[in-house]
């Protein structure tokens, strides 16, 4: 049992994420953006200040849609994922530890960290569901 949990703690950011993530602008249309993220069946989208650069400036989930729409009633064809994006989310290192990395989704109550290099651009996303799922099969 102790050789399982020393590998564990051995685990980075860099063996659960999903690299190259799909991510959105924040001019996008909410409309637009959640019917993308129910095609592909994710629960939230990197926001980066454009195409070109990669740089983070936000996330948006199917949860902030869904708040924003029954708690605010909002319901414009105009709204864009600026208006309802988190802006400066909480964010992790390929090199972080995933015991770092669970702290900061359970004391924070989120689901997926974007993953940032020193420039501040998103090069992955780690999903906690993943890093939970890896961590039951590798202790049985």
């Amino acid at each position: 049992m102790g050789d399982k949990h020393s590998d564990i703690e051995n685990l980075t950011v860099q063996d659960f994420m999903i690299h190259d993530p799909l991510t959105i602008t924040p001019e996008a249309k909410i409309s637009t953006t959640e019917l993308l993220m129910l095609k592909k069946k994710i629960g939230g989208l990197p926001v980066i200040k454009n195409k070109k650069e990669k740089q983070l400036i936000g996330i948006i989930t199917q949860r902030d849609i869904r708040l924003a729409r029954f708690a605010l009633n909002l319901e414009s064809p105009n709204t864009s994922v600026r208006d309802l994006m988190t802006k400066d989310p909480k964010v992790v290192y390929k090199s972080d530890s995933i015991k770092k990395t669970l702290r900061i989704m359970f004391e924070n109550n989120i689901e997926r960290l974007p993953v940032i290099n020193q420039n501040n651009e998103i090069i992955g996303l780690v999903i906690q569901q993943d890093i939970l799922k890896a961590i039951y099969s590798h202790l049985n």
